[in-house]
């Protein structure tokens, strides 16, 4: 039985599911909110700051 959607990454080209993250002051972004101004989005994830991560 195949995963569900949830539990399998995205593919080159795929439309990713809308979440919310927080920016730098806090306050809840969508990226439905995002992508309603700019057609590309890029997300870049890294270890917080000063961290031995």
């Amino acid at each position: 039985m195949p995963a569900p959607a949830a539990d399998r990454p995205l593919g080159v080209g795929d439309k990713a599911p809308d979440f919310t993250l927080s920016d730098q002051r806090g306050k809840p972004v969508p990226l439905s909110d995002l992508l309603a101004l700019r057609r590309y989005v890029v997300l870049a994830f890294y270890v917080k700051a000063f961290t031995p991560g």
